[in-house]
C-alpha cells in the first residue's frame, strides 16, 4: 500500500481578493494508464475506490476502465478527466468547520498493473479573481488554491489530504461524544430504525415520498419529488415484483468510528434484504426508460448501500441524511 499525506498545497494560486471567502472546495482522483506528456487523452484504470472522511468510511464503489480526456497541463503534469469527482456538498454531514482529513483508497482490478495516481484539489471562493499570465494573458478564475500530486505506482495506492472547511455546516451532533461501545439497547434502536426504513417500500408510497422530500437539498442531487409522483415509479417497481425487508441482526454489521458516528454496513453485499420474486428482472427491464431510471434513483436514495448513524444529546438514534 503506497501513501501519502499532503498538508499544504503543492501548485497555489495568488492570494483571493479581499473579502473573498471560501464556499467549497473540490476534490478529484484518477488512476490512469502513464501516456506522452503530449497525449489527449489517457486510460483509466478499473479497480475499486473508497472513501473515508474524518475517520469514518464514507462509501466504497467501483471504477471503470475507459478513456478519459487531458483537460490541462500544469506544474505537477497532465491533469485528465476525473473518474473521480468529490464536491464539498456530497461530504455532509460529515464536514467539519475545523480540521478534516479525507482519505481515498483505490485497489486496482490487476494488482500488476503499473498506473498514475492522481489527486487534485480546489478551493472555490464567492469572488472571481483576474490575474495576468507571465505571457500576458489574463486568468479569471474564482479558484483561490488548488494543489494535488500525480505519481506513478503499482498496486493499491491511498492518498490523504487534510483541510479546513470553514464553509462548512455545524451539526447538533458534532460534539456529542464518540461512540466506542454499543450497548443492546443502542442495536435494538438501531435496528429499529433500519426496519422502520424498509417498512417505505410499501403501497401506497405516501411515506416514502414525503420522506425523500424532507431530505437535505445541499448534499449534491436532489430528487424531484413532484415528478417521482407524477410517473408513479415507486409504484411501477412495485409493480414488477421489486420488495424490500429488514435485515435481520445476524446480517447487519456495526462499525464504530472513534467518533459520534456509527456505520451500518450488511455482512453481503447490500444492508437490506430483497426478497426474490421469480420473473421481476424481465418485468422491470420491460418498463419505459424514463420511468426505471426514476425508480433507481429514487429506491437507491431509499435504500443505500449503508447508514451513518449518531447519538443524539437526548439518547436518541438517527440515521444522517
Amino acid at each position: 500500500m503506497v501513501t501519502a499525506t499532503l498538508l499544504a498545497p503543492l501548485v497555489a494560486l495568488a492570494a483571493a481578493p479581499a473579502g473573498a471567502k471560501p464556499v467549497s472546495i473540490q476534490f478529484r482522483f484518477t488512476p490512469y494508464l502513464p501516456a506522452a506528456r503530449d497525449a489527449e487523452s489517457v486510460t483509466t484504470v478499473p479497480g475499486v475506490v473508497e472513501l473515508e472522511l474524518n475517520g469514518v468510511p464514507m462509501t466504497e464503489g467501483p471504477l471503470e476502465q475507459k478513456s478519459a480526456l487531458v483537460m490541462d497541463r500544469d506544474d505537477i503534469g497532465i491533469e485528465v478527466f476525473p473518474a473521480l469527482w468529490l464536491p464539498a456538498s456530497q461530504l455532509q454531514p460529515l464536514l467539519r468547520r475545523g480540521d478534516n482529513l479525507l482519505r481515498i483508497r483505490f485497489t486496482p482490478k490487476d494488482g500488476r498493473v503499473t498506473y498514475r495516481s492522481q489527486f487534485r484539489w480546489k478551493l472555490i471562493d464567492d469572488e472571481i479573481t483576474t490575474s495576468t499570465t507571465a505571457e500576458g494573458s489574463e486568468v479569471t478564475t474564482n479558484h483561490s488554491a488548488r494543489g494535488g500530486e500525480d505519481r506513478e505506482v503499482r498496486g493499491p495506492v491511498s492518498v490523504q489530504h487534510a483541510f479546513q472547511a470553514p464553509f462548512a455546516s455545524v451539526e447538533p451532533w458534532h460534539d456529542a461524544p464518540a461512540v466506542n461501545t454499543l450497548e443492546p439497547a443502542d442495536r435494538a434502536a438501531i435496528l429499529a430504525l433500519i426496519s422502520q426504513r424498509a417498512s417505505l417500500f410499501a403501497p401506497d408510497f405516501e411515506a416514502a415520498y414525503r420522506f425523500i422530500a424532507s431530505q437535505p437539498t445541499d448534499r449534491g442531487g436532489t430528487i424531484n419529488v413532484p415528478e417521482v409522483r407524477r410517473l408513479r415509479c415507486l409504484e411501477a417497481g412495485y409493480g414488477t415484483g421489486i420488495r424490500v425487508a429488514a435485515p435481520a441482526e445476524a446480517e447487519i454489521r456495526l462499525i464504530t468510528t472513534a467518533s459520534p458516528v456509527v456505520v451500518a454496513r450488511g455482512t453481503g453485499e447490500f444492508l437490506f434484504s430483497f426478497p426474490d420474486q421469480e420473473g421481476w428482472a424481465e418485468r422491470f427491464e420491460a418498463l419505459p426508460n424514463d420511468i426505471g431510471f426514476c425508480f433507481m434513483v429514487t429506491f437507491n436514495s431509499l435504500f443505500p448501500n449503508q447508514f451513518l448513524l449518531v447519538k443524539g444529546k437526548d439518547g436518541q438514534w438517527q440515521i444522517l441524511p
